[in-house]
């Protein structure tokens, strides 16, 4: 196209073409901005958040079509916000930090046919139903103190889970190229002040990496609860069921330090910690059954009851036909028991699995770090057998700890 004068171009001459070291350069990166780099090394020595929002690096927001966060939708009271969803079948929750949940209800993980997607049931025969399987029961949330909630489960049965998912916050137009501040001080772990299953039955309560308990959990019927996982059990929690609990996982520490502690009416098959368990001031660990009775696969990112045997490099015995046992228990940390506190099993640790001999081996309590005791009478576990190390592939002990094990004075 010409670009003289007579064609309402601008001359050859007269146009504006910018370069740099002589060449010239593309029209888009003239629209750039070079960095501060001595700004830009203090953000990398300073890497709170306040200091980038302070310095507005990177950009809070961007472009007009954009509104500035705190004058969009933005929670920000001192309680949890709740707002009920499915007609009382999930809750959405918003708690004071900005982060969001949602607590649902849908068909239990261990009634579906191998190989399904997880909004269809099955009776095991990995026959897709022609209808959704749409869940039982309801949920009620009410705020309590300190951002956290307050759970009441209605009208379930063993066949329902009840699931704790973290949400992500809503992508809004105008906002693509504008920095979310306010990401960073979430912790996307939702606080639950108490749980009661009103109906006694549930199949699962699944919290593993998005709830702690810090208040009572109660499920008073005698069915089986398959799994209850938290990310971490807080001071004041408590856990009662009725029946028998297969499965009990928590990602991180256990600290209990009042009330009654750990409650199972019948078996305890698997206690999962990914840290360490202190029991104190009365808060025990009791069984009213069987420690390990039933094997249990791994569930969801948990290990199961064969961990020994999965990881048999650690143990040194890498040999092809080694048996190594089961698991009733693996904690990773330290196993303390203070003043007040017991540990019991009314029928002991199970022997549910075999040696090398084809003789019945308990399923082991294993403590990877110490256990830290106040006295043995806080032990009330039938022919119960402490140890330090796994011998051989087998037992040589129903209770391992480790690191040792430490009788306060």
């Amino acid at each position: 196209m010409s670009r003289d004068r007579t064609k309402s171009r601008r001359a050859d001459s007269r146009a504006f073409r910018p370069t740099l070291e002589d060449r010239r350069l593309e029209p888009r990166l003239v629209l750039s901005t070079t960095g501060n780099l001595a700004l830009s090394q203090f953000l990398l020595t300073h890497p709170q958040v306040g200091y980038a929002y302070k310095y507005n690096t990177p950009r809070f927001v961007q472009g007009n079509a954009a509104l500035p966060f705190e004058f969009s939708r933005k929670y920000n009271k001192p309680i949890a916000n709740v707002q009920t969803a499915g007609g009382g079948q999930s809750v959405n929750i918003a708690t004071p930090d900005g982060s969001r949940f949602r607590v649902s209800l849908s068909l239990a993980d261990n009634q579906y046919g191998s190989g399904l997607t997880a909004e269809t049931g099955s009776n095991g025969t990995n026959v897709i139903p022609s209808a959704v399987v749409r869940p039982q029961g309801t949920i009620r949330a009410y705020p309590t103190a300190y951002g956290s909630v307050g759970l009441i489960v209605d009208g379930t049965t063993e066949r329902m889970q009840l699931t704790i998912d973290p949400l992500p916050f809503a992508q809004r137009k105008g906002y693509a190229h504008s920095f979310a501040y306010g990401e960073a001080s979430r912790t996307h772990v939702l606080n639950i002040s108490s749980l009661n299953v009103t109906s006694g039955s549930i199949a699962g309560i699944l919290g593993y990496h998005s709830a702690d308990l810090t208040g009572p959990l109660s499920v008073g019927g005698t069915s089986t609860v398959d799994r209850i996982a938290f990310n971490a059990l807080q001071p004041g929690a408590s856990i009662g069921v009725g029946g028998t609990l297969n499965t009990l996982d928590v990602a991180n520490n256990v600290v209990l330090t009042a009330g009654p502690g750990i409650s199972v009416g019948s078996d305890l098959n698997l206690f999962n910690v990914g840290g360490s368990v202190t029991l104190a001031n009365g808060a025990s660990l009791k069984v009213g059954r069987f420690l390990g009775a039933t094997p249990q696969p791994p569930k969801g990112s948990a290990s199961g009851s064969n961990i020994l045997s999965v990881n048999q490099a650690l143990l040194g015995t890498g040999g092809a036909t080694t048996i190594v046992p089961s698991l009733s228990a693996g904690i990773q940390g330290d196993f303390t028991i203070g003043p007040g506190s017991v540990l019991a099993a009314a029928s002991g640790i199970a022997n549910s699995s075999l040696n090398n001999s084809n003789q019945a081996s308990p399923s082991i309590f294993l403590i990877n770090g110490s256990l830290n005791i106040y006295s043995l009478a806080s032990l009330q576990i039938p022919n119960l057998a402490l140890g330090t190390s796994i011998i051989s592939g087998n037992a040589s002990a129903n209770l391992i700890a480790r690191n040792g094990i430490n009788f306060a004075t």
